[in-house]
């Protein structure tokens, strides 16, 4: 079974609607986001942590990865995703996944792909796309 299988299934053990982070995911992350280091590159055994611990949502941002489509304008970052162009601030996301799953808590997760997608890249420092500034 995968990490976040096991994660889904403590969580929903727990019988209730509102889902923490479990102690798995946690260590999951704390491993990832230890791997992800300034100038790292995407190996094989990355790119299988980010599925393990995200799940689908980390095959997505792997995707958003790979075809560039995160941007940095300025000091704001963007995700081109399915429906758009999305603002990413910290972990935060304006796509209606963080809205309506992740930050209610209803997710396995703590982030949506757009915002995972965009920490990959800033972590690595490296894979993003930078695009001038507009001036209104």
């Amino acid at each position: 079974m995968e990490t976040a299988e096991i994660i889904m299934n403590e969580r929903l053990a727990k019988g209730n609607g509102d889902r923490v982070p479990s102690e798995a995911f946690l260590k999951g992350k704390e491993e990832l986001f230890g791997m992800l280091k300034p100038g790292a590159i995407l190996t094989p055994e990355i790119e299988r942590k980010i599925m393990d611990v995200y799940g689908g949502r980390g095959k997505r941002a792997l995707e958003a990865v790979k075809e560039r489509r995160v941007i940095k304008r300025g000091r704001h970052w963007f995700v081109r995703g399915r429906g758009g162009e999305y603002e990413v601030v910290k972990t935060m996301c304006t796509c209606r996944d963080y809205v309506m799953n992740i930050a209610p808590g209803k997710a396995d997760v703590d982030m949506c792909y757009h915002a995972l997608a965009k920490t990959i890249c800033e972590k690595l420092q490296a894979y993003y796309v930078i695009e001038p500034v507009e001036e209104p």
